[in-house]
């Protein structure tokens, strides 16, 4: 939002007849999303980090420089951690 979109919202919010608790609700729902918007950033970041290895880790096996595992590999790793 522009400056004065805010500033145009603040003059709405602020001449409505609110009550303290509903201030403190107001503040929190604008708190929250702010959270929720910080863990969303945390979870792509993973998500592309991971996806990005995971390619070029084909890409080098494509090269031939790793040998990647097999299905039956990768669920037998799965069952030696415990997992499946």
């Amino acid at each position: 939002m522009t400056t004065v979109a805010l500033n145009n919202l603040w003059t709405y919010i602020d001449g409505l007849s609110l009550k303290q608790k509903d201030r403190e609700w107001l503040a929190s729902k604008l708190l929250e999303t702010k959270a929720d918007d910080a863990k969303t950033a945390k979870q792509k970041a993973y998500v592309k980090e991971t996806l990005i290895r995971a390619l070029n880790e084909v890409k080098a096996a494509k090269r031939g420089e790793v040998k990647m595992m097999t299905e039956g590999e990768f669920l037998e790793g799965l069952k030696t951690e415990g997992v499946l």
